[in-house]
């Protein structure tokens, strides 16, 4: 499996906006290799929020095939990105590869 995340860092006053729009369906739903998002937040910094956007994908592949198409480079053309995104301070990208998963008996 392979994860990518984004880390936002927001201005507090955000969440229920945010919860909003990340809980409606999107288009990576139907995209070939994806498999789920999680979306989750701490709020114990008094003067912002940090989200963590986790997508996981089956494999590296269809990430970089979903990231090389040219749906997802028309979603970002001259800076639109995803639309705007009031009290953003700061935004980074990670990705990871599964190495262990346990679940519950």
């Amino acid at each position: 499996m392979y994860v990518m995340t984004r880390i936002l860092k927001v201005e507090k006053g955000q969440k229920a906006i945010l919860q909003e729009r990340f809980s409606q369906p999107f288009r990576l739903q139907t995209v070939d290799g994806f498999i789920k998002r999680e979306v989750l937040i701490d709020e114990k910094n008094p003067a912002y929020d940090v989200y963590r956007i986790a997508v996981y994908w089956d494999s590296r592949e269809a990430f970089y095939a979903w990231e090389g198409s040219a749906e997802h480079k028309a979603l970002h053309q001259n800076g639109k990105g995803h639309g705007e995104m009031t009290g953003l301070i700061e935004a980074t990208k990670e990705t990871y590869f599964e190495l262990a998963t346990i679940y519950a008996k």
